[in-house]
């Protein structure tokens, strides 16, 4: 069923079971590298997303049943019966949602993908819980994330044990919410792959996977469930794709005639078959969208069967990030008993360590890093008769997993490139030192408000005293990671030596881009510990033109220990560093901190300062200092839009989601973008291409007059209303950032919006 909806979507529905897996890991077919090749990814709004599958009612009921998995039910209560079997507390939703939220808050996570969960409540249920009702509890009473807008979506799953007929049901929100029940009296709902966004959702699609029972396949029916957020360029993608393989020791005896029709073993080749399947639909629905992250579990470890998927995105964890960072590490944690006997589940001698990569996390503008949170999965030993083990002592099988083992996967985590995470524009406006959060918005310590110039467009004076230096309350990069700084600056004729970028240690400053008097050279250096004196690895820059705007930029790498110097776009100077710390004090424009002293006041004008959260691959500093970057999905909106509300930025007519967009509010609609001219001098605006999906009729050319947006200095928000249209039809467009000389200027992806009926 191909299903589309939108507008503030908490759709309820189900999961599919997760399959323990034998085997090592293969390498990629083909992975791309991390990055984006139109060195425009910076641009985009990064998405910091983790996939996990939390087993939240699926496998065995109590340890050491086949398939246990920990805080299903919530903790053992201590008794055991023959005929009840064992009794719990029923804090497992809770105690899950826990580990999801620990996860978000010390990842600063801001899209979360779940896989088996359970939505909503089921009708008729008047006992347990929901995960998605827990995780959205603990979320609104969080003090860090209650301030932020979350929204969810969902999507079911049918059990292969389950009439493949879905029961059909509706959520407040009027959205299909089908699937299989959860089980127990535990949790109440139905099994879900879940979405949680800190955003607005405002459009979703689900495809199903219509994978048949009767057939021998031995795994739940699911989709991929995609979603599109306000403000973001990419979408964000979520799937769990079942893994049949064929495998007949997991089954009972076929010819019982007993024996349900997905317990019966199918071959080989005909499992594959139903894999390729459904990794067809993920990627043709993946191939909608310009730009997207898809999450999940593939049931696989062998990454040649993903191939489709790697041709057309990067996958987080094929590279290390840091110094001793592993890639490819494991996110299914499983172990087989010896004896394996699955129709006796007890008194087992000693178990075998299956462990393996079946979940991934792909996009298709790279990533800046990645990380397996291999700690969060359960590593107890089940073993009911081991010596000396306090937590599983006792024949009855009361065995209590550990704190952090929240499932028998673990998450995994990575961000995706994006915008800066400071960008002080330091132009005089109302926004001059504004951040992301009100802990990385600038002031000077003494207040002063008369240092905003007209030159250069707007920018910051500084007369070389340290306390007219603008500093956020807290750090902007964590400098035992990679990360880019940035800023434009302009020396006075008699300034001495003067810091442009830093950020305070206890003792010195973590990272400094200055100007050094002694030998007229700019420098990018990082102190080799927090102490006093000058022990720094700096890359240095002879030549340095005072009286002249001139545009630096300094790279660490922290996988590769390289410290790159770049003077308006190209690289000048290299240095290594290795002994990295944390620098946990304020970002700084105009200072630096040496001995715990403030230091360098900066003598000159200082514009644009920005920070990045990873480092920047020499053609993106070279394309962020000297071309004009293709505006994206975040600043290209139609604020007047109604109805499905969908930016439409994914493929119209004849693709998977047709006329799925958003609706104008009337037939001569405004169209926004977001400009920016990598010189802040430079006036700036938009020109659009409108064209009528329905007739083929181009209505606005790029470069015609009736084209042209607004303009702005530097950067900003411009607009065009476009001409009266015809009520009723779909129509396309496009835009792309324009000054009075530059030409061939790289162009937005095409979104699509429906004129209102007449």
């Amino acid at each position: 069923m191909r299903r589309i909806a939108a507008r503030w979507l908490h759709a309820w529905a189900p999961v599919l079971a997760a399959v323990l897996l034998v085997g090592g890991q293969a390498a990629p077919a083909t992975a791309l590298v991390p990055g984006d090749a139109t060195a425009s990814g910076y641009t985009r709004e990064s998405v910091r997303a983790a996939t996990w599958n939390m087993c939240g009612e699926a496998g065995g009921g109590t340890a050491s049943d086949a398939g246990y998995c920990p805080w299903r039910n919530g903790a053992f209560k201590g008794t055991y019966d023959e005929k009840k079997f064992a009794e719990f507390d029923g804090t497992g939703a809770a105690k899950k949602m826990e580990g999801v939220v620990r996860l978000i808050k010390e990842r600063n996570l801001n899209a979360v993908l779940l896989q088996e969960v359970c939505v909503g409540s089921t009708p008729g249920k008047t006992t347990g819980k929901s995960h998605l009702d827990e995780l959205k509890r603990l979320i609104s009473t969080d003090e860090l994330l209650s301030s932020d807008e979350w929204s969810f979506a969902s999507a079911g799953v049918t059990r292969p044990s389950d009439e493949y007929e879905e029961p059909e049901r509706r959520d407040p929100e009027l959205l299909d919410s089908e699937g299989s029940d959860c089980r127990t009296d535990y949790l109440t709902g139905t099994l879900s792959n879940v979405i949680a966004v800190k955003g607005k959702i405002t459009w979703r699609s689900e495809d199903d996977f219509h994978t048949p029972v009767g057939t021998g396949l031995s795994m739940s029916s699911g989709n991929i469930l995609c979603v599109e957020v306000e403000g973001w360029e990419s979408h964000v993608c979520n799937t769990h794709v079942s893994n049949f393989y064929g495998d007949t020791k997991r089954h009972k005896d076929p010819s019982k005639p007993e024996q349900a029709d997905w317990e019966i073993p199918i071959a080989p080749e005909t499992a594959e078959a139903y894999y390729q399947k459904q990794l067809d639909i993920v990627e043709q629905v993946v191939k909608q969208f310009p730009s997207v992250v898809l999450g999940g579990d593939f049931n696989t470890s062998d990454q040649a069967r993903l191939k489709p998927l790697y041709d057309l995105m990067a996958e987080c964890d094929q590279r290390s990030y840091l110094p001793g960072d592993t890639a490819n590490e494991h996110t299914k944690l499983g172990r087989v008993h010896k004896d394996e006997d699955l129709d006796s589940d007890r008194g087992y001698t000693a178990y075998t360590e299956i462990s393996s990569k079946i979940d991934y996390l792909f996009s298709t503008g790279g990533f800046t890093g990645c990380d397996s949170r291999t700690e969060f999965g359960d590593r107890t030993n089940y073993l009911v008769t081991a010596p000396g083990q306090a937590q599983c002592n006792d024949a009855k099988r009361n065995c209590k997993p550990d704190a952090t083992a929240y499932s028998d996967h673990t998450p995994l985590y990575g961000y995706t490139q994006g915008g800066p995470v400071v960008s002080w524009k330091l132009d005089g406006s109302a926004t001059a030192t504004t951040g992301p959060t009100d802990a990385l918005d600038g002031a000077s310590s003494d207040g002063t408000s008369d240092w905003r110039t007209a030159e250069h467009g707007g920018a910051l004076y500084m007369d070389g005293r340290v306390d007219e230096a603008i500093a956020a309350a807290a750090p902007a990069v964590d400098t035992t990671h990679s990360f880019t700084v940035s800023a434009w600056a302009k020396l006075d004729a008699d300034a001495g030596t003067s810091a442009v970028v830093s950020q305070d240690g206890n003792r010195v400053s973590g990272m400094i881009l200055f100007y050094n008097a002694g030998d007229n050279s700019w420098r990018f250096g990082l102190p080799r510990a927090d102490l006093d004196g000058w022990n720094i690895d700096q890359a240095v820059a002879s030549g340095a033109v005072k009286g002249q705007w001139t545009r630096l930029t300094g790279v660490y790498d922290a996988s590769t220990g390289k410290v790159s110097l770049f003077v308006d776009g190209a690289k000048k100077a290299e240095t290594t560093h290795t002994a990295r710390w944390s620098a946990g004090g304020p970002f700084v424009v105009g200072r630096d901190l040496v001995s715990g002293v403030r230091n360098a006041g900066f003598k000159g004008h200082i514009q644009r300062a920005e920070a990045f959260t990873y480092a920047l691959r020499d053609d993106q500093v070279a394309s962020y200092s000297g071309t004009l970057a293709a505006p994206t999905g975040k600043g290209i909106a139609m604020p007047e839009v109604v109805g499905m509300n969908s930016q439409g930025c994914h493929q119209h007519n004849g693709g998977l989601f047709k006329n799925a967009f958003g609706t104008s509010a009337t037939l001569r609609p405004t169209l926004t973008a977001t400009v920016r001219h990598p010189d802040p001098s430079k006036d700036v605006w938009a020109e659009f291409s409108l064209w009528d999906n329905t007739t083929s009729t181009q209505i606005l050319a790029l470069g015609t007059p009736g084209s042209k947006s607004t303009t702005v200095k530097g950067q900003g928000t411009v607009s065009l209303t476009t001409p009266t249209l015809t009520a009723g039809h779909s129509y396309g467009w496009r835009v792309r950032t324009a000054d009075a000389t530059t030409n061939n200027n790289a162009v937005s992806a095409n979104c699509h919006f429906l004129t209102p009926a007449a």
